[in-house]
Order: C-alpha cells, then structure tokens, then sequence
C-alpha cells in the first residue's frame, strides 16, 4: 500500500494499491500533485529508486546542453529538478533493525 496524506492537514489524501513497481509510485505522485496542487508538497520517501524517478518526471524539466565544438559525442539531455525547494519539500527515512 502506498499512502500520499498531508501533515499539515492530518489528511490522508489518496492511496494506492500495488506493488513496489515504478508505475505505483508514477500514479500516487500524480495523484498528490493533483489533490495538493496549489501546496508545496512533502514527501517522505524510503529511499526507494522508484520514487526519485516518479518525482523527476513529475516535477523535472529536460535540459538539452549546448554543442561545445569540440570532437566527440555531444552530452545527453537530461531531466533535472529546477529550484527543488520553489516546487516541493523532500526527506528520507533509513529503517534499520533496533537491537534491545
């Protein structure tokens, strides 16, 4: 279960059934930006890879980078946050065993 809620609010805004695939966490990025859009919105992640990607096509621009004239292969456009703090607000959790 992936659950997207708003702490400001003790809101719990949607959630998403699914599996711990990309396309999950795609949907419930959506799904928040489309609940919350006139909000700077939090998420607090667990340091899954699916979740930089969902928030880089959400939230990212391509940035194409100038022919330089030099030999060689040009570098490769890229999706990157632009001002990450003017759109949302980002944290991670580390879960690690506890030992009484």
């Amino acid at each position: 279960m992936w659950v997207s809620f708003a702490p400001e609010f003790r809101l719990i805004s949607d959630f998403v059934l699914g599996p711990r695939k990309h396309y999950v966490a795609t949907e419930l990025v959506k799904i928040t930006d489309r609940h919350l859009s006139n909000l700077k919105s939090l998420f607090v992640t667990d340091e899954l890879k699916f979740y930089a990607k969902a928030l880089l096509e959400k939230y990212g621009k391509l940035v194409e980078f100038p022919k330089t004239g030099k030999k060689g292969r040009p570098r490769k456009p890229a999706i990157v946050l632009m001002r990450i703090s003017d759109v949302l607000r980002l944290s991670k959790t580390n879960k690690e065993a506890s030992e009484y």
